[in-house]
């Protein structure tokens, strides 16, 4: 069997059997570490999927060796450690892991999507900073719009009204491109912690990041239903997630 697993928003592999758990001992690859290998319906954190994933089932000794724990992320023998619906949790890590439990609160090692309202408020900020340089630009034409009726030249405010729209737009695009494409959220998503992944748990690219930008245009051209329908799916995607197969978590 063969492994990939993600570093930095990148993937690496492939990484044999052996070399693999031989990154897990290290500590290279930890409970929330995002991991692939044939047989799994897409990528999931290690922490998760350790116990029923194939290759680590069928690898010899590997039920001897133990596995790691969704809290700490260090390797233990499988004697040491406790399995709940699907984790593995140490004996030191239990009083902390259950209290999450309790709580209501996201186990380790598993994707928490962000729902509308968060979204909504990353957005918010957004808009707010894109908004004071637009008003800039703005100003600017504005300016350049009276000097041409003062000068008698009404008819140019049109080709200065359309120039200033497309500065604005190329501004907008390249704030959510650049951001998305390097980073993988905008300043206000970073602001609300949260980013912007693809569906396999890799990182945006900057060519995904265009799509997307005209997808989230779509989205607010359908009455913002294309938003509204963050808040009522099971892994809070919009429109535009659904149409450049992305998705929006918390960061860990």
């Amino acid at each position: 069997m063969q492994w990939y697993y993600a570093d930095n928003g990148k993937q690496v592999g492939p990484v044999s059997e052996a070399d693999f758990q031989g990154l897990v001992k290290s500590g290279v690859i930890q409970a929330q570490t995002l991991v692939w290998t044939a047989g799994m319906s897409g990528w999931a954190a290690y922490g998760a999927v350790a116990p029923a994933a194939p290759a680590v089932a069928s690898a010899p000794g590997v039920g001897a060796e133990g596995g790691v724990c969704c809290e700490c992320g260090k390797h233990f023998p499988q004697d040491e450690l406790l399995r709940y619906e699907g984790s593995l949790v140490c004996a030191a890590c239990k009083p902390v892991f259950f209290q999450r439990v309790q709580e209501g609160a996201a186990v380790p090692g598993t994707l928490r999507f962000a729902g509308f309202w968060i979204r909504f408020a990353a957005k918010f900020i957004d808009g707010i900073l894109v908004g004071v340089v637009n008003m800039l630009v703005s100003m600017a034409f504005t300016f350049m719009a009276v000097r041409a009726v003062a000068s008698g030249s009404p008819g140019g405010m049109i080709g200065i009204q359309v120039g200033a729209w497309f500065i604005q737009m190329i501004i907008q695009g390249s704030y959510y491109v650049y951001f998305h494409g390097k980073y993988g959220a905008t300043p206000g998503k970073m602001a609300c912690k949260i980013k912007v992944i693809r569906a396999d748990g890799t990182a945006m690219t900057y060519g995904r990041a265009f799509g997307r930008f005209f997808g989230d245009m779509l989205s607010g051209l359908t009455l913002c239903i294309g938003y509204i329908m963050a808040g009522t799916d099971d892994e809070k995607r919009a429109l535009h997630d659904r149409l450049c197969d992305t998705r929006v978590i918390y960061k860990d």
